[in-house]
C-alpha cells in the first residue's frame, strides 16, 4: 500500500468521523428538544402544586404521565442511528410553522 493510498484512507476516515460527529450533535439536539417538551409542563405542574392550584394527587398523576412519556422517549432513542436521523429529518421538513 502506497503513501498516497494511506493518505486517501486517512482523509476518508476524517470525513466519516466528522459526519458521525454531526450526526451525534443532531441526535443530541433532538433529544434535548423532546425532553424539554416533556419537562416544561411537569415544571409548570410543580409550580402549580406549590401555589396550591394542583393537588398532590393531581401532581402525582402528572409525574406518572411524565414517566410514561419519558419511557417512550427512551425507547425511541434505543432505535438505530439511521432511523433516528430519518425521523429527525422528516420532523424538520414537516414541522408546523407558527
Amino acid at each position: 500500500m502506497g503513501l498516497y493510498t494511506l493518505l486517501k484512507i486517512d482523509k476518508s476516515m476524517e470525513k466519516i468521523k466528522e459526519q458521525r460527529k454531526k450526526e451525534r450533535e443532531c441526535i443530541a439536539a433532538y433529544y434535548d428538544k423532546r425532553m424539554m417538551e416533556l419537562l416544561d409542563p411537569l415544571y409548570d405542574d410543580f409550580q402549580k402544586w406549590k401555589r396550591g392550584v394542583l393537588s398532590q394527587d393531581e401532581l402525582s398523576d402528572r409525574i406518572h404521565e411524565f414517566h410514561t412519556g419519558n419511557q417512550k422517549l427512551y425507547s425511541l432513542f434505543c432505535q438505530n442511528r439511521e432511523f433516528l436521523l430519518k425521523l429527525i429529518e422528516w420532523e424538520n421538513q414537516n414541522e408546523v410553522k407558527e
